[in-house]
């Protein structure tokens, strides 16, 4: 166990590695980075760094905050030769430490969407073969989950991810269904963020009592949509037309104005905007309102350049932070390209006091 295998959208490879690089230049880990283009898996190879050491720098913060990752699992080099009339022996053999679940998964690339089948079925017969091995340990908390990556019929890593650290979905992937009736499929991008970023009670709690929001750049109202079905009576600021159902809400204000020089009528529990402008525009806008108190949090999508993307990641944090002022100290700032982004990320600004761990846990 001498290395980090981890997966993201396909195309991002580069970035990925780029922020593997960095985050572990921060622990004092030197290594390198193995990737191939459109296949969504990265490869980082330590130096001089036992498997029990990476699995505690796995906790560190720096990567916690992975933006580009969906899974982040530390293993060894590729086992290749796997018999495919007892796969399951093979793979449990593979793994020397007590696991409390199992995973097996593929990367997301489409060379190997053909294993997808081969995954669903092997999960059964290694935990078989793990209980039988006695190492199946009891309860989950605390303990490691075992991620088995695919290759091919004969060819997988194997390693392990805290359970904490790692999502139970095959790839990292978080599959949502556009709730019915929505005027279109971009409020999925919005209920995984309040998956990815906020546990179960603090959605509860943001959402108790009819909060406020704006939704900046509505129409025609996905996110709007998203946050009427949590209860929240909406500004929803656009030129552009809504939706009737949406037009049609009480709870609903459509106002005609543009987003980036809206200011809203009283202060409100919820910032949200998913625009087309350059994330510098965006992320200040966001920003100010934060700091003029306009808004207790936001979420809000940044569309990245097609090159340079982790180098905007990085700026639109140091701008954040850097336009709220002397109110830096009082917020988070989380970062995840999530499964239902694309060539953009998704951040999520909160009070430091009321920021939770969700967003560290995603990947």
């Amino acid at each position: 166990m001498d290395r980090f295998l981890g997966l993201c959208r396909p195309g991002f490879e580069g970035d990925l590695a780029a922020e593997l690089t960095v985050a572990l230049a921060e622990e004092g880990v030197g290594g390198y980075a193995r990737t191939q283009a459109g296949e969504g898996v990265v490869e980082w190879v330590a130096y001089g760094v036992s498997g029990r050491e990476l699995l505690t720098l796995r906790g560190a913060p720096s990567l916690q905050n992975l933006v580009f990752c969906r899974q982040l699992a530390v293993t060894g080099p590729c086992l290749e030769n796997l018999d495919p009339t007892d796969r399951a022996s093979g793979l449990a053999g593979g793994a020397p430490w007590p696991v409390a679940d199992v995973l097996v998964e593929t990367p997301p690339g489409p060379a190997f969407a053909g294993l997808e089948r081969l995954s669903k079925r092997l999960a059964g017969p290694v935990r078989g073969a793990l209980e039988r091995a006695g190492r199946l340990a009891g309860p989950r908390d605390q303990k490691l989950r075992l991620h088995i990556t695919l290759t091919s019929g004969t060819a997988a890593w194997v390693g392990y991810a805290p359970v904490s650290l790692s999502l139970e979905e095959p790839g990292g992937v978080r599959r949502l269904r556009r709730l019915a009736g929505a005027p279109s499929r971009s409020g999925v991008k919005l209920q995984e963020a309040f998956l990815a970023f906020l546990t179960p009670t603090e959605r509860h709690l943001t959402f108790a009592g009819r909060p406020r929001a704006v939704d900046l750049g509505a129409a025609p109202g996905g996110w709007t949509f998203v946050l009427r079905s949590l209860g929240a009576e909406v500004f929803a600021v656009d030129h552009g037309a809504l939706a009737p159902e949406l037009a049609d809400d009480p709870l609903v204000i459509h106002v005609r104005a543009d987003a980036f020089t809206y200011e809203p009528p009283v202060p409100v529990d919820w910032l949200c905007c998913d625009v087309v402008d350059k994330p510098a525009r965006v992320v200040e806008t966001l920003a100010r309102w934060l700091r003029r108190r306009w808004a207790a949090r936001a979420i809000f999508n940044l569309k990245l350049p097609m090159k340079q993307r982790h180098a905007a990641v990085v700026d639109a944090r140091a701008r954040f932070f850097r336009t709220l002022g002397p109110r830096a100290e009082e917020y988070t700032f989380s970062v995840k390209q999530l499964y239902h982004d694309r060539e953009e990320v998704t951040c999520y600004a909160a009070p430091r006091s009321a920021a939770g761990p969700a967003g560290a846990r995603h990947g």
